[in-house]
């Protein structure tokens, strides 16, 4: 399917053909899945069962440069899976994949960055980071790795299968990966913070926003040392510490208590927690919010425009609050709306549209 630039609005009752559509798109900017865990549940069940290919292709243009991105899948008769990327043609790994196609997908259950786990709100973390800088994806692989071997470690020393003395190395280790992690989230979260201020306040003059990094670093560790914006250094050895003072806990309990995986962050809405505070119509403005803020910072950090892909965004919206989405969004150069109800979209404030009907996961362009 070729999607001009503007707006492209789907609409229809089955959302099927939209799915599959944005999982692609989704699939292509970060190299997994927004909707399954395993591969093979997004190949053809009869592909899958008999052995074959398939393949997963978009072509970005932008400023006269153009990206073809590419995942291949091959499945062997014995049901293995074996995935390549490509970029132009050419295999790259998973870290040089991600983030040659940037997009931004919105939907309703993005709320849940607002009320749900922290487990929610670190994806979203590094999920943008990961489209930004190609190192934070080995970033996060390498901290794995040395979070498992610390996590192993600590089970021996508790079954008497070794000594705490050999956890300094490990600690050393994960205070090396982990600072950069602390590091990068604490300044996306300030660029975050203050632009979705600002989208939130344009949305609806009544909402005040504000942003509370809640890194799991160690008791002591408040969240004024992040805001005078420490340095690498200061953040590794602080956490260093932290990391020491608490062998006994992780010992007793085999698992490392403090790091980027016990991460989270606190949406502040007019002086509360916004979990708690926030109506189901204020939560929806404030996730909005936050998603047009990490398009916008893309478009800033990378000099490139983010696909924006916004899932039924009108629902649950006045007339008045549709409009003033519109104009938020207009300023970007690639839209993929949908919408159950086409009298929602005011064809007159939205120009130069491509509008597609969507009727038993058949895509067709009006």
């Amino acid at each position: 399917m070729d999607l001009d630039g503007g707006f492209n609005v789907f609409y229809g009752l089955n959302g099927q053909g939209k799915s599959n559509l944005f999982e692609a798109i989704y699939l292509l900017s970060i190299a997994k899945s927004s909707r399954v865990s395993n591969d093979k549940f997004l190949i053809n069940n009869k592909i899958f069962q008999s052995g074959g290919h398939s393949q997963i292709l978009g072509i970005a243009e932008e400023k006269n440069h153009n990206i073809k991105a590419q995942i291949d899948y091959d499945i062997s008769i014995n049901k293995d899976l074996d995935k390549a990327y490509r970029i132009n043609g050419v295999i790259v790994s998973m870290q040089e994949f991600v983030g040659n196609i940037s997009s931004v997908f919105f939907d309703t259950d993005d709320i849940s960055i607002i009320s749900g786990a922290p487990l929610i709100r670190r994806k979203y973390l590094n999920i943008l980071l990961s489209q930004i800088n190609n190192d934070h994806v080995k970033n996060l692989q390498r901290f794995q790795k040395v979070l498992y071997q610390r996590n192993s470690l600590l089970k021996n020393i508790k079954d008497g299968k070794s000594t705490e003395s050999e956890i300094e190395f490990w600690d050393d280790r994960l205070a090396e990966e982990s600072s950069s992690i602390f590091f990068e989230r604490n300044n996306i979260l300030n660029k975050i913070k203050e632009n979705s201020k600002e989208f939130a306040l344009d949305f609806n003059n009544h909402i005040s926003l504000d942003i509370k990094y809640i890194p799991k670093i160690g008791r002591g560790v408040d969240s004024k040392f992040f805001n005078d914006n420490p340095s690498l250094k200061d953040i590794k050895d602080k956490f260093q510490n932290s990391l020491k003072k608490n062998h006994l806990r992780d010992i007793e309990q085999r698992t490392t208590n403090l790091g980027p995986h016990r991460d989270d962050f606190e949406i502040i809405f007019n002086g509360t927690p916004a979990s708690i505070t926030a109506s189901r119509g204020q939560a929806r403005i404030i996730a909005l919010s936050l998603k047009l803020s990490e398009a916008k910072e893309i478009k800033e950090l990378l000099n490139r425009n983010p696909i924006l892909i916004l899932d039924d965004i009108f629902s649950e919206l006045d007339e008045v609050m549709r409009e003033k989405v519109v104009k938020k969004i207009i300023n970007f150069d690639q839209i993929l709306l949908t919408t159950a109800d086409l009298s929602l979209v005011d064809k007159k404030n939205i120009m130069d549209s491509n509008y597609f009907s969507i009727k038993e996961g058949e895509v067709t362009q009006d």
